[in-house]
């Protein structure tokens, strides 16, 4: 587990390089999530300027760290024989290593009053995206609900 401070948590964006999806969840349990290759699942958080809260740019996933506290948690899945990598504003990084045998590595992220826990997770390798979503506890919110809830 590493706990990012309230600094790394707010500057710019958290890149995430090696995740085929993500998911997120916003403070009200909306809750969506995309893969890499642009399929949407639930409902996107949108920040100023309409963008996404937690997307991708290319091949890396983002999160808009300035709009922190309008996001729960979220989840980052890549391949089961590569790494996931997390960098922040200051270069700082952190490398998941691809695990071997019937295990890999999620990334799982908090936030706490505005600070940022990252959790390495070990998964079952063969388990698809929306299994893991669902044994983390992510259920795909509606545009119907979402609009009930405000969004």
């Amino acid at each position: 587990m590493i706990r990012l401070d309230r600094r790394q948590s707010a500057i710019g964006g958290l890149l995430v390089t090696g995740a085929t999806s993500a998911a997120w969840e916003s403070p009200e349990r909306v809750t969506g999530a995309m893969t890499v290759l642009g399929a949407v699942s639930g409902t996107s958080i949108k920040c100023s300027g309409n963008r996404p809260l937690v997307g991708y740019v290319d091949a890396t996933a983002v999160v808009a760290l300035r709009h922190i506290r309008e996001l729960r948690r979220a989840l980052f899945i890549g391949q089961p024989s590569a790494p996931l990598t997390v960098e922040i504003f200051d270069g700082g990084t952190v490398t998941l290593p691809a695990a071997s045998g019937e295990l890999r590595y999620i990334l799982s992220l908090t936030a706490i009053d505005g600070v940022i826990e990252l959790r390495a997770e070990p998964v079952p390798a063969r388990a698809d995206a929306a299994e893991l979503w669902q044994e983390f506890g992510f259920s795909m919110t509606t545009n119907a609900a979402a609009r009930r809830q405000g969004h």
